[in-house]
């Protein structure tokens, strides 16, 4: 299973617009709220959660500057990295829908 699958089967669509509209620091993203859980995530799904910030680089012609300023900190680099991706997909997710 890949992240975006993941997010798929945790989350309803209304969570997914919850996510997306207010992203995962208000809390509304349940499994990610603590630096564990985030840093769980990004152990078990590394791999496709850089395949989605390169893509995403590569669309936009940079690194996203909320991931890129947390280089110095594993904890929060992970923190940012899932979160990321997280909204992104959610973002996507629902876009389907409009």
């Amino acid at each position: 299973m890949n992240f975006k699958t993941y997010m798929q089967e945790v989350y309803s669509i209304e969570e997914l617009n919850d996510i997306s509209n207010h992203g995962c620091a208000s809390g509304c993203a349940s499994t990610m709220i603590y630096y564990s859980d985030t840093s769980a995530l990004y152990d078990e799904y590394q791999n496709s959660l850089h395949e989605i910030i390169n893509e995403h680089a590569e669309c936009v012609g940079e690194f996203p500057k909320y991931i890129t300023d947390n280089f110095g900190d594993t904890i929060q680099f992970r923190n940012a990295v899932v979160w990321f991706c997280a909204e992104l997909i959610a973002y996507d997710e629902i876009s389907q829908f409009s």
